[in-house]
Order: structure tokens, then C-alpha cells, then sequence
């Protein structure tokens, strides 16, 4: 994000955070996000001395330095400095019902009151957890557990090697299946990429050796972009047409229909990728879908594709997960997608009536803030992302922003009117 800016060394903060040269407007802001945050620079100082970057995980940075979380309840989080935001990333969409959620947490204790977390063997838990889940999404006959959304992606390129007998994927430019193999390296030599809502390039893209189409039904990483209509559809007739699987990432659709994307679109992926949600906030994956290739894991199928992973549906996840799903009904869903809409309105009437010109992207529950024109990108983003932490919500540097059930009107209000003043900041700055 902050590629076209030069590396000087921050005055406003401690001395060896590097920040970037700013405009006006820029340095304003930054200068008050330094004030009032002296403990999160502190930490983010010592936190440099132990891991690569002061992070662990690349998405959560940015610029000066990231603010220091310590806890979160409800639909707000809070930091080391004691600055309480209202919190609309929610892990990346992952926390649906916000944090400390009752069924959640009375899940958790009762699992650990009950004595253990992980076992050699399959449990009640992790079967509840897999039902829902079949009576959730109809292309779902099977389930395999996995640790991350990312972890199954990978699951799920090897069951459709193993399948087909072939090697290529086809996904889309800008796609984020995980930062895992085959989809974590654009030099990988049998993944292909081709722009995305592009039929044509995609059909060109697709032969007799391809194992898989890999798609969201938008683009979450790359801001929120809906795929055309259509496009989803040709796909899976493509991978039909010539004996691939066609695999749909659903890790963060899950939460914008209660079937699942797939349902409203009918369309029926061989395999689904799952996680997020279904964890209740704690770490999982899945892939499901279609027996004859989930049945490829399975001891019992000749020449099958072993699967292991220690923490394969961890108790933890499947409790706080079945909980999660069980609170999360279609009528739940729609309101919460309804709400989104109205925000989305309501952040482009405050954009507009300070002249500051932009584009929100929206897929149900989730949405994504961009800047109008190219040139404004870094600035808008880095501006709007501070401004709004100072505003006291806490929204993703990358501009996308999400709702939990934890959130009422009155939250909603206060994140509308944040995004009013954020904009009057930037528009005033200079």
C-alpha cells in the first residue's frame, strides 16, 4: 500500500519507527494518531525486537504503527492507550456475532469444564459441527476439517490433483485463497491467473489440463468486488465441459446467505472451501462438498489422499462454530445485509457532501471504501484509516469494513457519522 512513499524516520512517535513522507493533510493526521496513541508505539517498538515487522501477520499493519489491541466485548474492541473503538473489522469477517458472544463463550466453558480440547480421535463435537454444515449448503454430502480457510484451499487443489490426475489451477488475479500452496507464489508454474470477471480469458485459460477452477463470488483481498453475473455459472460449466473440478471459496461469502452463495446463484461447486464463521472466532477450516471426491480422504478408498493436522477440528472451534451457525438464522443474514446497504449510502452521502469523491463496493454483510481515481489510492486510504481510528472506529486499512449482530442502530449512527467527520477531517486538513 505505502510502495510509492519514501522511508524517512517518524518524529511524532519513537525515533526507529520508519513512517513515510506525507503531504500536508497526511502529517496532520499522523501527528494526532502519534499523540494519542504513546503506548501502542511503545509496544509496537518492543514487539519489533521479537517478531519480523512487530507483527505476525501481514495484513494487520500499517502506518505509523498499528494500534495495540488488548481485548474486545460485545462490538467494540480496546487498546493499550484505553482508546475504546467500535469494531467493524471483526477479525477480518470472521466474529459475525462480535466478541464474547454468550452461546460462544458458555460453549468454551462448558467444554473445558468438561476436561479436554484435543484428542486422538474423532469426537461428538466435531460430527455436530459437520451436520450443520451438510444441512447448511446443499452441495455439502461430506466435510473435512482443517485449521485455517487457508489450509483447506490447499486440502482442496490436492483433492482435485488427485482427482483428475492433473496439475493445473486456474484462479483469478488479485483472488486470496490463503497464504498457502499452490496460491501463495505467483511464480507457481502450474497456477494459472487470469483477470477476474473476464469469461473469455478464463475460457482460454481452461484445457484438458486443468484439474480445478478456484473462485469467490467476490473478491474479498482485492476489495470487495462481486463477481459478474453470469461468471460464476460459465465457470462451472467450463470445469464440466472439460472434466475439471470446479471449487468455490466461500470462507467469507458464508456469513451474506444462509445456504451459502452458491444457493442463490444455483450453482453446485464440487467442493466448497469454508472457515471464518464456522469457527465462532477461533481458528478452522473445511472443505466439503461432493462425496465421490471428499471420499478420496477417506482409508477406505483405495489409494487415498492422506489428510492429517493435529488440531483437524480442534473441540474449541467446533463448540464456539456450531454455536455461532445456531444464532444465525436467514432472518439474522438479511438484516444484517440490509443494515450494510443503508451504511453504504449513508458513507457515500458524507463523502459527497465534502467533495471527496469514492466508491463503495458491497457484497451482503461486508463492504469496501475505495477512492474514485487511481492517483488518490494510498492517500485516501492511509487518511480515512487513521481519521477513523481517531473517530473511534475500527475499520480495516484497506478500506473494508463489516457488521456483527453485535452492533445496534445506535452503533450503526456512530460509525455513519465517524465516516462524516473522518471526511471533514481530510477535506480541512490542508
Amino acid at each position: 500500500m505505502y510502495n510509492n512513499y519514501s522511508p524517512v524516520v517518524s518524529r511524532c512517535c519513537t525515533p526507529t519507527i520508519t513512517s513515510y513522507s506525507r503531504s500536508k493533510m497526511q502529517t496532520e493526521i499522523v501527528a494526532e494518531y502519534c499523540a494519542k496513541h504513546p503506548e501502542s508505539a511503545k509496544y509496537f517498538e518492543r514487539a519489533n525486537k521479537v517478531m519480523p515487522g512487530g507483527q505476525t501477520r501481514s495484513v494487520t499493519h500499517f502506518e505509523p504503527f498499528p494500534v495495540i489491541l488488548t481485548h474486545g466485548k460485545n462490538g467494540h474492541v480496546f487498546d493499550v492507550d484505553g482508546h475504546e473503538y467500535i469494531d467493524v473489522v471483526n477479525n477480518y469477517t470472521s466474529l459475525i456475532h462480535g466478541h464474547t458472544f454468550a452461546p460462544v463463550v458458555s460453549a468454551v466453558n462448558a467444554l473445558l469444564e468438561h476436561g479436554g480440547v484435543a484428542f486422538p480421535a474423532v469426537h461428538p463435537h466435531q460430527m455436530r459441527l459437520a451436520e450443520q454444515l451438510v444441512a447448511r449448503i446443499h452441495s455439502a454430502e461430506l466435510v473435512r476439517f482443517t485449521n485455517s480457510g487457508s489450509e483447506a484451499s490447499s486440502l482442496a487443489a490436492r483433492i482435485a490433483r488427485h482427482v483428475t490426475g492433473r496439475l493445473e489451477i486456474v484462479m483469478a488475479h488479485e483472488g486470496y485463497h490463503g497464504a498457502v500452496p499452490p496460491f501463495s507464489e505467483t511464480t507457481e508454474p502450474n497456477v494459472m491467473r487470469v483477470p477476474f470477471n473476464d469469461p473469455i480469458a478464463l475460457e482460454a485459460a481452461v484445457s484438458e489440463r486443468t484439474a480445478a477452477i478456484i473462485l469467490e463470488p467476490f473478491q474479498g483481498a482485492a476489495g470487495v468486488i462481486p463477481a459478474s453475473p453470469g461468471y460464476l455459472q460459465h465457470a462451472q460449466q467450463l470445469a464440466e465441459r472439460y472434466g475439471a473440478l470446479f471449487i468455490l471459496d466461500e470462507v467469507q461469502s458464508l456469513r451474506n446467505s444462509y445456504y451459502g452463495v452458491q444457493q442463490d446463484l444455483g450453482i453446485t461447486p464440487d467442493l466448497t472451501i469454508l472457515g471464518k464463521i464456522i469457527g465462532g472466532g477461533y481458528p478452522i477450516g473445511a472443505v466439503v462438498g461432493k462425496a465421490e471426491h471428499l471420499l478420496q480422504t477417506s482409508p477406505y478408498t483405495a489409494g487415498h489422499l492422506v489428510h492429517s493436522g493435529t488440531f483437524n477440528g480442534h473441540l474449541t472451534s467446533c463448540v464456539a462454530g456450531a454455536a455461532t451457525l445456531e444464532y444465525l438464522d436467514a432472518q439474522t443474514i438479511q438484516c444484517l445485509n440490509d443494515r450494510t446497504g443503508k451504511l453504504r449510502a449513508e458513507i457515500l452521502e458524507a463523502a459527497a457532501d465534502h467533495g471527496i469523491h469514492i466508491r463503495v463496493s458491497i457484497a451482503g454483510s461486508i463492504m469496501n471504501v475505495h477512492p474514485a481515481e487511481k492517483t488518490a489510492h494510498d492517500a485516501l486510504y492511509e487518511n480515512l484509516h487513521l481519521s477513523l481510528i481517531l473517530e473511534g472506529v475500527y475499520a480495516a486499512p484497506r478500506g473494508m469494513l463489516n457488521l456483527s449482530t453485535a452492533l445496534d442502530q445506535s452503533h450503526l449512527n456512530a460509525i455513519a457519522q465517524a465516516y462524516r467527520c473522518a471526511f471533514e477531517r481530510i477535506a480541512t486538513a490542508d
